[in-house]
C-alpha cells in the first residue's frame, strides 16, 4: 500500500504530466539518467563472449572468407601500384624519409620474409631505375590500380552493413570513393610520418641538450615506435569503416574494433611469419612462386582481421542499442477452448 501511494504522489507531480516520462520526469527516450557514456567506452561493457559468438556466426554466414579472398587477390594486384604510389609521395617530401624508414621496419618486423623481401626488391629498383621520372608521372595510374583493393572492401562492408541492394552505390560513385579512400590512406600515412618526424627531431634534440636523460628518452621513443604503427593502421582501418558502406548509422561504434583488428592483425601476422619460417618453407616445395603463394596468404589474413573488426563493430552495436531500447515482453494471449458438447441421443427408438 506504501508503494502505490507513493507512486501516486509521483505521478501527480508537475514533470510527471507528460506520459513519455518515467520514474522523477526521466525521459525514457534518452539513456538511463540522461548520461550516456560514448561509444568508445560502452563497447568494451558489451564485448561479452556471447557477442564474439555472434560475431563469428555472422561472419560465417556472411561468407567473410570468401570476400577476403576477394580483397586480397584485389589487394595483390594493386600492391605494387600502391608501393610505387607512397614511394612517389614520400619522394615529394625528401625530409619525411628516415621517419619513412622508422615506420616500415616496425612493420617489417610483423611480415613475412617472403613479403618483405619481394616489397623491398621492387622498391630498390623503382627508387634507383633509370625510369623513376616516367614512374613518378603514371602516379594517377598508380592510384587507380591501387583503388582496387579498396572497391572489393567497400562491397565486403556493404555485405556486413546489410545495405539493400537498391541504396547500394552505382559503380560511378563507387571508384570515385574508392579513390578517395585511396587518397585519405595515404594523406593519412603521410601525416603520421610527420608526426613520427617532428616526434623523433624532438626527441634527439632533447636527448642532446640533457646527458641524465639522453639514454632513458632514446630508450623510450624505439619502443614507442611500435604502438605507433599500430594506432596508425588501426586509425587506416577506422577511416575505411566510416566512408567505406554505402550507408553510415550514428552512433555505431567505430574505432574499437578498428583498434582490436590492428591489434589481432600484429598478432596474426607475426604468428604466420613464424610458422613460414620455421614449418611451411614454401620456396622448397613450389619454387619461384612460394613467393606469390606466402604474399596471397598474409593478404588473405589481413583482409579477413579487417572485415571481422567491423562486424564485431556491428554486432556489439546492435547490442548496445537494444539495451537503450529494449524490447517490450509479449504478452501471451490465453487459449480458450471451446468444448464441444455432442448432442445426446435418446434411447426411446426415434432417430
Amino acid at each position: 500500500m506504501k508503494e502505490t501511494r507513493e507512486n501516486d504522489r509521483l505521478s501527480s507531480l508537475p514533470w510527471q504530466s507528460s506520459a513519455k516520462f518515467g520514474t522523477l520526469g526521466q525521459d525514457q527516450s534518452s539513456p538511463p539518467y540522461g548520461m550516456a557514456a560514448p561509444p568508445f567506452f560502452r563497447f568494451w561493457r558489451h564485448l561479452t563472449p556471447k557477442t564474439i559468438r555472434r560475431t563469428v556466426a555472422r561472419a560465417a554466414r556472411q561468407r567473410l572468407p570468401g570476400l577476403a579472398a576477394e580483397m586480397a587477390f584485389n589487394s595483390m594486384l594493386a600492391l605494387f601500384p600502391a608501393v610505387l604510389a607512397v614511394l612517389t609521395a614520400i619522394g615529394i617530401f625528401s625530409p619525411l624519409r628516415d621517419s619513412f624508414q622508422i615506420l616500415t621496419d616496425q612493420l617489417i618486423q610483423i611480415a613475412p620474409d617472403d613479403v618483405v623481401n619481394l616489397i623491398q626488391e621492387f622498391a630498390t629498383e623503382l627508387s634507383t631505375g633509370r625510369e623513376r621520372g616516367l614512374f613518378s608521372l603514371s602516379f594517377a595510374i598508380a592510384l587507380w590500380a591501387s583503388s582496387g583493393a579498396l572497391s572489393a572492401a567497400m562491397v565486403a562492408l556493404d555485405q556486413i552493413h546489410r545495405i539493400p541492394h537498391s541504396e547500394v552505390r552505382p559503380f560511378w560513385k563507387a571508384k570515385i570513393v574508392s579513390l578517395g579512400l585511396t587518397l585519405g590512406s595515404l594523406s593519412l600515412l603521410i601525416i603520421a610520418i610527420t608526426a613520427i618526424f617532428i616526434g623523433d627531431m624532438a626527441v634527439h634534440t632533447l636527448a642532446h641538450q640533457s646527458e641524465v636523460l639522453r639514454l632513458g628518452l632514446l630508450t623510450l621513443w624505439s619502443h614507442l615506435s611500435f604502438p605507433l604503427a599500430l594506432m596508425i593502421i588501426s586509425i587506416n582501418f577506422a577511416f575505411i569503416y566510416r566512408f567505406g558502406p554505402s550507408r553510415w548509422q550514428p552512433g555505431k561504434p567505430l574505432y574499437p574494433g578498428a583498434l582490436l583488428a590492428a591489434i589481432a592483425w600484429a598478432l596474426i601476422s607475426n604468428l604466420f611469419r613464424l610458422y613460414v619460417t620455421h614449418f611451411g618453407n614454401y620456396r622448397v616445395s613450389y619454387g619461384a612462386i612460394g613467393t606469390v603463394i606466402v604474399l596471397l596468404l598474409w593478404l588473405y589474413l589481413s583482409s579477413l582481421v579487417m572485415l571481422i573488426g567491423d562486424q564485431l563493430n556491428v554486432v556489439v552495436g546492435e547490442a548496445m542499442q537494444q539495451q537503450n531500447h529494449p524490447r517490450k515482453p509479449r504478452r501471451r494471449r490465453r487459449q480458450i477452448r471451446v468444448r464441444r458438447v455432442k448432442p445426446s441421443v435418446q434411447k426411446n427408438g426415434r432417430r
